[in-house]
């Protein structure tokens, strides 16, 4: 005799309850680094891919929307506020700006940090390869920094505004 689909479906809601009161176990070691965002439209300032998908990107084509790094600006606010985003482990992380500015080989080095646990941090590392009236486009590197691991990417990507 089964439990039949009342008992099954309390048995799930169970099981998945459990599972989502648990804390997250804390991360060790180098993010991923191959996750990717999937955003379309992402209404962005800044967008990086790696080098593989911006090949495969296509505008019209929302299944190639895979980005390495996004930045997206608060255009309400009086002094408007830029935020990152990335991808890590699989989940999709906010980072404030905490500086940038030129490196002693004139690239721009701008520094992220995520606000919650496990504590992320992103330093991207560009430089203009090109410059058209609508946007500049950026070649470089980002490294993702957690705890006392990193993983450093190869981007490409472009900004508006």
């Amino acid at each position: 005799m089964g439990i039949g689909r009342l008992g099954a479906a309390t048995l799930m809601l169970l099981v998945a309850g459990s599972a989502a009161a648990q804390e997250p176990a804390p991360m060790a070691g180098p993010p991923a680094g191959q996750d990717a965002i999937f955003w379309y439209p992402a209404p962005s300032r800044c967008t990086y891919f790696t080098p593989e998908a911006k090949a495969a990107f296509r505008f019209d084509d929302p299944g190639t929307w895979r980005f390495a790094f996004l930045v997206m600006r608060e255009t309400k606010a009086e002094n408007p506020v830029e935020r990152g985003y990335v991808m890590v482990d699989g989940v999709l992380r906010e980072l404030e700006k905490v500086r940038s500015g030129a490196d002693g080989a004139q690239a721009n080095v701008t520094v992220w940090r995520s606000a919650g646990e496990p504590r992320v941090n992103v330093n991207m590392t560009v430089r203009e390869t090109g410059h058209t009236a609508e946007a500049t486009e950026l070649e470089g590197t980002m490294t993702l920094i957690r705890g006392g691991g990193r993983t450093e990417i190869a981007v490409e990507g472009n900004c508006i505004g």
